[in-house]
């Protein structure tokens, strides 16, 4: 819905909105494999600290475009 209205907004013309429309039927958004519960394991206790590590993590798992799985995410957590 936001995408349609940035569209109307910007007077976007000749957008096939039907693709898009088939494309929402079959994307799979990837699922973030950590969770706080995971950086508990490791010793962070609820709170700040591990809110900004949770986000570090997750910051590095979109960079690496979704690929890093958990195995290598709790890595970052060793060092």
């Amino acid at each position: 819905m936001l995408f349609f209205s940035q569209c109307l907004k910007l007077k976007v013309v000749n957008f096939d909105f039907s693709e898009l429309i088939k494309y929402t039927n079959f994307c799979v958004v990837p699922k973030f494999p950590i969770s706080g519960d995971d950086l508990k394991k490791f010793g962070y206790e609820s709170g700040p600290k591990l809110g900004t590590k949770l986000k570090m993590l997750e910051d590095k798992w979109i960079k690496s475009n979704f690929s890093l799985d958990a195995k290598q995410l709790e890595n970052y957590l060793k060092h």
